[in-house]
């Protein structure tokens, strides 16, 4: 019985910590069966847009925001999880035309792009 009662004891005072990480809930409209890449809610726009980007691992990517005449109007650094990472774009300062959104590794590696069209 003191055996057991000292393994209790010590097993009871060992330090671990576990970590989980919180599970976001994803949108059906933003559900994506890859295993990484981006996704738009909507292709017709008018002050937001809400984003999926499923990313292969914790670190920082870059998004722009392309027009139609192949220049970016826009970029933006984020720290983004591996796997999904629900964002919103505010783009109710650009002017109305089609755009397109891409997604890049900080080593400027493509991962995916989606289109949009403002209202």
């Amino acid at each position: 019985m003191k055996k057991l009662l000292i393994l209790l004891l010590f097993v009871s005072c060992t330090t671990e910590i576990y970590y989980e990480r919180p599970i976001q809930d994803v949108p059906e409209s933003l559900f994506m069966s890859q295993a990484i890449g981006l996704k738009l809610e909507s292709y017709i726009v008018q002050d937001k847009v809400r984003i999926n980007t499923k990313l292969p691992s914790d670190g920082d990517y870059r998004i722009k925001i392309i027009d139609f005449t192949n220049t970016v109007v826009a970029q933006e650094i984020i720290h983004g999880k591996e796997g999904n990472n629900i964002l919103n774009i505010y783009v109710n300062s650009l002017p109305v035309s089609s755009y397109t959104v891409e997604l890049y590794t900080r080593n400027n590696t493509f991962i995916g792009k989606q289109s949009f069209s403002m209202n």
